[in-house]
């Protein structure tokens, strides 16, 4: 994904009923984009089918969102603030170290199996041209945070090597995480968390984490071939 767009002004917290009345229209806007999304594709957002689902016509529409840019942009917020919010309390709810970062990964499999619409917006270049502005990046560092933080315990508690917190272990666990998502969503989808076809090879694919990066290698093991013990 391409570096994030400069971010619009902030938005108050709406304080008056107008406001609050305005924030509940973008709110429906966005239900109908996503709706729109789910039905037609995500790189086939229609704003005139979006204004005509909430009762508006679309010049209306474009006083609470100036451009189809804009809507995914809000949506990508609301979706990475969601991803965020689902990861800290898997993690808070989980024991410290290894725990903290399975429960990281089953929390981000499950939004990706409820959400795979928002899915394809967030961590693929399923909108040819879009990047998300600062604003709305800013809950994607804020969830990278947390992970990186998981990790960084398993660390120190002895269940990972120190390389496992490098930016390429890092990435490496995502990748588990997201093969196993990318199989569910082309070959089983619309099959809940419960029942899908290839859900069961998340566990097995994080103990062979757990197992590459085993704690008792030497300090200067380097996992990753032509680059130095900090994996960078």
């Amino acid at each position: 994904m391409a570096s994030p767009r400069k971010a619009p002004a902030p938005q108050p917290a709406p304080s008056t009923p107008r406001e609050r009345r305005r924030a509940q229209t973008r709110d429906e806007i966005l239900d109908a984009a996503l709706a729109v999304m789910t039905e037609q594709g995500v790189a086939a957002l229609n704003l005139t089918d979006v204004a005509r689902r909430v009762g508006l016509r679309q010049p209306s529409l474009y006083q609470y969102f100036d451009s189809r840019t804009a809507v995914y942009d809000a949506l990508f917020e609301r979706g990475m603030r969601t991803h965020h919010d689902l990861l800290a309390a898997a993690i808070g709810a989980a024991d410290e170290g290894w725990p903290g970062v399975r429960a990281a990964a089953w929390a981000t499999l499950r939004f990706t199996v409820d959400q795979p619409v928002l899915t394809q917006l967030l961590f693929t270049p399923a909108v040819p041209g879009f990047t998300p502005s600062e604003q709305a990046y800013a809950p994607s560092l804020r969830a990278n945070e947390l992970l990186h933080g998981a990790i960084t315990s398993a660390v120190r508690h002895h269940h990972l090597h120190p390389t496992a917190a490098t930016d390429r272990g890092m990435a490496l666990f995502i990748a588990l995480i997201a093969g196993v998502s990318a199989q569910q969503q082309a070959n089983d989808p619309g099959t809940g968390i419960e029942e899908g076809r290839y859900i069961p090879l998340l566990d097995p694919a994080l103990d062979m984490y757990l197992g590459y990066f085993e704690p008792t290698r030497p300090t200067d093991w380097t996992p990753w071939p032509g680059a130095g013990a900090t994996g960078v």
